[in-house]
């Protein structure tokens, strides 16, 4: 099974809690998981949280949604993610971030979909210029995935998952996907991650519908620089 899997807690340092902040009316990952159903390449959506009390209520969002949870360690991501990816025993896996509320499944579906021609270990849409910030999607076979757990060892790597990969490319291949015209917006930030970001993101929702495409939500930002 090909699995989309959202990293979420509600322990943020700099915006605590604002996996479940309000956006119009509905709580920020909520919305997201919502607009990631219906990806063809990867359908099925996981949301990987800690074990910690506090995320308890991150938990109860989401199965109320009918997603699949799955809680581990709260510092070591890598590892939380190869324990999810084993729970269901899949083989790609698409990883995208809770605070990226604006996602949708078209842009996992481009981004995996240039993974079997790539030859490569990942494929990826943030490290070079072209998305907005806030937009990022990391395509990798579960077999890449448990190469970083077995090579990664640092703590500082094993929270951020795949940064080893990108630090080691003598052993990791990476592909990264242009956005098409109407994603384009690198001058742009979709991300939440500080108050001001929140402020922002819930002005956007309202310019868009709840299952708006990512290039509708591009457009709807840029009216809020005019």
């Amino acid at each position: 099974m090909n699995a989309i899997i959202v990293q979420a807690r509600m322990g943020s340092s700099r915006l605590p809690g604002k996996v479940l902040a309000d956006l119009d009316g509905t709580p920020l990952l909520v919305r997201l998981v919502r607009r990631l159903r219906g990806a063809r390449f990867v359908p099925e959506v996981v949301v990987a949280t800690t074990d910690l009390p506090q995320d308890d209520v991150v938990a109860d969002a989401v199965a109320a949604e009918g997603v699949h949870v799955f809680r581990g360690d709260p510092h070591d991501v890598l590892g939380r993610f190869c324990a999810a990816a084993e729970s269901l025993d899949s083989r790609l896996i698409a990883r995208v971030s809770a605070d990226s509320p604006f996602l949708d499944s078209a842009t996992v579906d481009l981004v995996a979909s240039a993974y079997d021609d790539a030859g490569v270990d990942i494929v990826q849409s943030h490290r070079e210029p072209g998305w907005p910030v806030g937009t990022a999607v990391e395509v990798f076979e579960r077999a890449c995935l448990d190469r970083l757990d077995r090579t990664a060892r640092e703590p500082r790597v094993r929270e951020h998952v795949t940064l080893y990969a990108y630090e080691h490319p003598e052993a990791f291949t990476t592909l990264w996907v242009p956005p098409p015209e109407d994603c384009r917006g690198e001058d742009l930030s979709l991300v939440v991650d500080v108050p001001d970001d929140l402020v922002r993101a819930r002005l956007v929702q309202r310019r868009v519908a709840g299952d708006a495409s990512l290039g509708s939500v591009i457009a709807a930002a840029r009216t809020l620089e005019l």
